[in-house]
């Protein structure tokens, strides 16, 4: 008999195979490095919540066939703490996939007892799982920006990716260095405020301070953030993981910024904090930040809050795989629709990505 029930530690194996088939990466080879990662993301998190576990899908013949993961979080709504279930890889063998087993996984993860359900990387199939079970499409979340920060540095990267498979061309990160003046035409440092490295108080801190504009927001701890930011160096997103504080001149807290970045190549922006009459100077500090530390390009997840200010900087607007959010309570959703919660790549599976195998 088939059954769905809780993804145990024991599952771990059979999860990294199904992943590096998934990927087309070698599971004799990869599986070890998979299952640390799987269960540091899946077992270690302290938030981890016997209520909203990550999902298995076992076949009485071939064992597990089939894993969702699960990801709790934790949110301050109006006066009360409440839970999103933040939705993770999801994969199933190639030999079950005409037995809608993923939706049987959806349709479980969405009747635990969380406030919410939330995805950020959903593609056409996975989207068309949770549309048909009645979510909503969070629109804002579902679209991309990027503002070129090195013009040189794009094109090199742009011309040099014709001409060859790698990753980051050397030649982009040399012509983005040699872009420097052209860089600080375009990104000038901002005339106020200044940069800190983000630490993990100041960042609890801030959140209560945005209550104004961002009525459902994180409830972070030292211990999840400290779990969050070295699982978050483990990930294959970039180079350097870069959380700046940015302040103002009479040395108040305007807000973070959280991304990954790799020289010659694109900056990607993991999260942005700040009031909205402060979200614009905490930007401009990003995109200087950016440029000086050699990216080409930044992008980002177009929350409703960034949209004015992204347009008064020339942002391009791209489409990304697709947010969606389900709950019970319309007023919650409709909180996230509206752009009154601060829910950004921090706190959904965009980070999640193994490193690829050493080659």
């Amino acid at each position: 008999m088939t059954e769905i029930r809780s993804l145990e530690p024991r599952d771990l194996p059979r999860v990294a195979a199904l992943y590096a088939e998934f990927v087309g990466w070698d599971p004799a080879l990869d599986g070890p490095r998979l299952e640390r990662f799987f269960e540091r993301l899946m077992f270690d998190d302290p938030f981890l919540d016997p209520e909203v576990p990550a999902l298995a899908f076992e076949d009485p013949e071939d064992g597990v066939v089939g894993f969702r993961a699960v990801h709790p979080r934790r949110f301050t709504y109006g006066d009360r703490t409440i839970r999103v279930a933040s939705a993770g890889t999801m994969v199933v063998d190639s030999r079950h996939r005409r037995r809608g087993i993923a939706r049987k996984l959806v349709e479980r993860y969405f009747d635990g007892p969380q406030e919410m359900a939330a995805s950020d990387r959903s593609g056409d199939v996975v989207h068309g799982v949770w549309e048909g079970l009645g979510t909503a499409l969070y629109t804002g979340g579902s679209i991309g920006w990027a503002r070129v920060v090195s013009p040189a540095g794009k094109l090199a990267r742009s011309l040099t990716r014709r001409l060859s498979d790698r990753d980051v061309p050397p030649a982009a990160a040399l012509l983005a260095r040699l872009d420097a003046p052209a860089t600080r035409r375009r990104e000038p440092e901002p005339d106020s405020g200044s940069v800190e490295p983000l630490a993990n108080a100041a960042l609890i801190e801030l959140l209560p301070t945005l209550a104004r504009d961002f009525s459902l927001r994180p409830a972070y701890t030292e211990e999840y953030l400290a779990w969050l930011f070295s699982t978050m160096e483990l990930a294959n997103v970039g180079e350097q993981l870069v959380r700046a504080l940015v302040r103002a001149d009479d040395g108040r807290p305007l807000g973070a910024y959280v991304m990954y970045l790799t020289p010659g190549a694109t900056a990607n922006v993991v999260q942005i904090a700040a009031a909205r009459d402060d979200m614009g100077a905490v930007l401009d500090h990003l995109l200087h930040d950016a440029a000086k530390r050699g990216a080409v390009e930044v992008e980002g997840r177009l929350e409703p809050y960034l949209i004015a200010h992204l347009r008064s900087r020339a942002a391009r607007i791209e489409w990304v795989e697709r947010a969606n959010v389900h709950s019970q309570d319309a007023a919650l959703v409709n909180t996230v629709l509206a752009g009154r919660a601060l829910l950004t790549r921090l706190d959904g599976e965009y980070w999640m990505r193994p490193c690829r195998p050493v080659s």
